[in-house]
């Protein structure tokens, strides 16, 4: 699967004429914590990105270690796993204010290979285990039984994920910021019973305002989103708000290093810490245009981000992202 991915980029290279690549957008960061990867988790999108009539293939491939264990009051919440997410995304400029984009993500659970290191990592900085140690290394499970009728089980065979229909419309412009408002649709295209959707769509609306100037550049967005997903028992799915800041500096024409926070609320009302916790993301990262390495001005972009969840709980352990984009006509 991994090595597909990367065929994928090698072949668009190649085989399309480049544009400009952009080195003050947001890193192509989202939440990977399963119980959350079955409702709309927006990536943070720039205002200032070009409009031009185009088309923009990225194609990002996560690695995330996961690991919750919580049962409470006859309720059971088993996350254990490594997974693998290829995020295949297609945008296309209708003009020189509207975009539009389609993301289709794989993806691929398994046991993974490195608990051990990350035990060991948590016992020498006093880092809590959230309880890796009760159950073997490198093992899979993917399981949620409320104790109410409401429950989920998947397993280590890949997926199709949630495909999302999304829009970004430049509202005002000045010399150096913008403002665009944004909307998505999350179609119900993963598996509800194996715990990668929750059945019906989302809708979500929001907003960016970027700010570039100089070497440094700023992101803030935030939004609205709405589960249509039916209660069940023992859980209530509610409204809920996510948002983003990133903060930027081009070092030179090839490299710009990036710092960004992202978080919100959940959709789950359920009495149940690992799926209501408000999730929190920190990630550094570098995105990068190769073509201005060897003197030109566009081609390949990439990212290479490491992402880390503050709270413990409702977000990935710990995650690498490398990404590749290219913008064509």
């Amino acid at each position: 699967m991994q090595r597909f991915g990367w065929l994928l980029s090698l072949l668009l290279v190649f085989a399309m004429p480049a544009r400009a690549v952009d080195l003050t957008s947001p890193l192509p960061v989202r939440n990977l914590y399963p119980p959350m990867m079955r409702f709309f988790d927006p990536t943070p999108d720039s205002a200032l990105r070009s409009y031009e009539k185009s088309w923009l293939f990225e194609l990002t491939q996560h690695y995330s270690t996961v690991n919750i264990i919580e049962p409470r009051s006859g309720a059971r919440v088993l996350v254990d796993m490594e997974l693998y997410v290829l995020d295949p995304v297609i945008r296309y400029s209708i003009k020189n204010t509207l975009e539009v984009s389609l993301r289709m993500p794989v993806l691929l659970p398994g046991s993974g290979i490195f608990d051990s290191p990350i035990q060991l990592f948590h016992r020498r900085f006093g880092f809590p285990d959230n309880g890796r140690v009760l159950r073997p290394n490198n093992s899979f499970a993917y399981a949620i039984n409320n104790g109410k009728g409401a429950s989920w089980r998947g397993n280590s065979h890949p997926e199709f994920g949630n495909v999302e229909l999304s829009e970004r419309l430049q509202l005002l412009k000045g010399k150096s910021w913008a403002l665009a408002a944004l909307a998505a649709v999350k179609l119900p295209t993963a598996s509800k019973a194996r715990g990668w959707g929750s059945g019906p769509v989302d809708i979500a609306g929001g907003g960016v305002v970027s700010w570039h100037g100089g070497d440094g550049f700023a992101h803030l967005e935030g939004w609205l989103i709405q589960p249509l997903a039916n209660d069940e028992a023992g859980i209530r799915y509610t409204q809920y708000l996510r948002g983003s800041l990133t903060l930027g500096y081009q070092l030179f024409d090839a490299v710009s290093v990036i710092m960004q926070v992202q978080g919100g609320d959940s959709p789950y009302q359920s009495m149940i810490s690992a799926l209501d916790h408000p999730p929190f993301l920190v990630s550094f990262g570098l995105r990068g245009n190769l073509a201005s390495v060897g003197g030109g001005g566009s081609g390949l972009g990439w990212t290479a981000t490491i992402v880390e969840n503050i709270s413990q709980v409702t977000a990935q352990d710990i995650s690498v992202v490398i990404g590749l984009s290219w913008p064509f006509e």
